[in-house]
C-alpha cells in the first residue's frame, strides 16, 4: 500500500488538481484551516493533512500540510514563500531542500536525499505484494492478472503452471542493488583521497629514506571531504547598477558573450542560476550556483562551498555574509571586480585582495579572453580546495 506521501505525488506528476477540505468538509483554500485535502470533487477518502510523511528535516517528519503549502508555492521566489510560511507559521523547507522536493513531486527526479527510509522501501515493497496476491492471500480466492489487451483472465485455471510461478516467486537482488542501494553514486573522490592519503605519503617517505627533505604532507585544502562533493556556490552583487547579474551571467561565464543587464527579459525573479564547467586539471564537471544573496545559507556549510564573491565595491553588500568585511572575506574566498577598459578602479578596491578584471564596452570578440582567464584563475583556487 503506497503512502500518503507517495499517493499525492502521483496526482501531482499527472497534474491532478486538488480541493482542501475543512473539518466541516467544506473546501477551503486556508491551508492552516483545511484538515484533508482530496484529488476529487468529494471531501470522502480525502488524506489528512496533519498526517506524518517521508520527508524530512533535520531527521523529523514533515506532515503533508507543509508538502503541499510547498508545492502551492513552488512559482514563488524564496522570500515570498518564507514571509507566508512565517505569516502562517508554517515550517520553511530550506532552499535546496525545496528544489529538491518539487522536482521529486514533479517526476523530474526519481529520488530525493531527504525522504526517509519508508518511503525508498515502498516501491521495493511492490513484488512482494505480487507474491501476496499469487500466494500469501486467501488460496480459495481467484487468481488474475491483466492481459495485454487489458482483458482480466483467472491465471490459476488458465495457466496453472504460471500460477505455481508465481506462488515461489522472490524478489532478487543483484550486487549493485544490494552495495548501492536506491541512488547511484559516484565513489570517484575517493581515489583521489587515497591518492593524497597514501601515494603521496609514500613518495614522500620514499624521498626521506633516499636522502632528500621531506616537504611534509600534501596539502588537501580547507573543505572536507563532504563539502567538495556538493555544488560550490559563487555570489553576486543584488545591485541593478551591477555589471554582473543573475540575467546575464549564464550567458556570460558558459558561451562568453557579455550582455548589458539593460537589454535582458526578466520575466520573474530567479533565486540561483546554475552553470556547468568542465576544466582541464580537475576530474569531474563541476556545477556551480550563482545566487546573489544568502538567505538560503541556513547552515555553515554553505558558506565553505562559496568558492567566488564578485563586488561592485560596495562594502553594503557584505553587511549579511559571515565575513562582513573586505579584508576577512577575500581571505576565505577568491574575489573579482569586473569593470570596463578606461574605467578608474576605486582607490579602496584597489586595496582589497580581489582580481580586477577588464572587459572591452564595445567588441565583444574579446569576452571570450576574459572569461577564460577567469575560470583559469578559479581553477587554481578550487585545486587547492581540494577539487581534483
Amino acid at each position: 500500500m503506497s503512502s500518503p506521501l507517495s499517493t499525492v505525488r502521483e496526482h501531482l506528476k499527472n497534474g491532478d488538481k486538488f480541493t482542501l477540505f475543512d473539518e466541516n468538509k467544506v473546501s477551503t483554500d486556508d491551508i492552516v484551516a483545511a484538515k484533508t485535502v482530496s484529488f476529487s470533487d468529494s471531501a470522502d477518502n480525502g488524506l489528512s493533512l496533519d498526517e506524518s510523511t517521508e520527508f524530512t528535516i533535520e531527521e523529523k517528519p514533515v506532515v503533508l500540510r507543509v508538502i503541499l503549502h510547498c508545492w502551492l508555492h513552488k512559482d514563488s521566489s524564496a522570500a515570498e514563500y518564507l514571509a507566508d510560511c512565517q505569516k502562517l507559521h508554517l515550517t520553511n523547507i530550506s532552499f535546496l531542500q525545496r528544489n529538491d522536493l518539487i522536482n521529486w513531486l514533479t517526476g523530474e527526479s526519481e529520488t530525493s536525499q531527504y525522504i526517509g527510509a519508508s518511503e525508498k522501501t515502498d516501491a521495493s515493497s511492490q513484488p512482494s505484494q505480487k507474491g501476496d496476491v499469487s500466494g500469501k492471500n486467501d488460496q480459495s480466492a481467484p487468481r488474475s492478472t491483466t492481459t495485454s489487451s487489458g482483458e482480466a483472465t483467472n491465471i490459476e485455471t488458465e495457466d496453472p503452471v504460471l500460477f505455481k510461478t508465481l506462488q515461489n516467486e522472490r524478489v532478487l537482488l543483484d550486487h549493485n542493488s544490494s552495495l548501492r542501494g536506491s541512488k547511484p553514486i559516484d565513489f570517484g573522490y575517493l581515489i583521489k583521497d587515497a591518492e593524497l592519503k597514501l601515494v603521496h605519503s609514500l613518495k614522500s617517505s620514499s624521498r626521506s629514506k633516499s636522502g632528500k627533505v621531506s616537504k611534509g604532507p600534501v596539502s588537501r585544502g580547507t573543505s572536507s571531504s563532504s563539502v567538495l562533493r556538493k555544488d560550490p556556490i559563487i555570489l553576486i552583487p543584488s545591485a541593478t547598477s551591477s555589471m554582473i547579474t543573475l540575467g546575464n551571467i549564464k550567458e556570460f561565464l558558459e558561451h562568453s558573450k557579455y550582455i548589458n543587464p539593460r537589454d535582458v527579459t526578466v520575466t520573474k525573479e530567479d533565486d540561483l542560476v546554475t552553470i556547468e564547467k568542465k576544466f582541464d586539471n580537475i576530474s569531474r564537471p563541476l556545477r556551480f550556483l550563482v545566487v546573489n544573496n544568502t538567505r538560503m545559507f541556513t547552515k555553515p556549510e554553505y558558506w565553505d562551498r562559496v568558492v567566488a564573491v564578485f563586488t561592485t565595491g560596495h562594502t553594503w553588500q557584505f553587511a549579511n555574509y559571515q565575513w562582513n568585511t573586505p579584508q576577512d572575506l577575500f581571505q576565505h574566498c577568491n574575489g573579482y571586480y569586473f569593470h570596463f577598459n578606461g574605467e578608474d578602479v576605486p582607490q579602496h578596491v584597489q586595496q582589497w585582495n580581489v582580481q580586477r578584471i577588464a572587459l572591452d564596452k564595445h567588441q565583444r570578440f574579446k569576452d571570450v579572453e576574459v572569461v577564460r582567464f577567469f575560470w583559469t584563475n578559479l581553477e587554481k583556487s578550487l585545486i587547492a580546495r581540494g577539487y581534483h
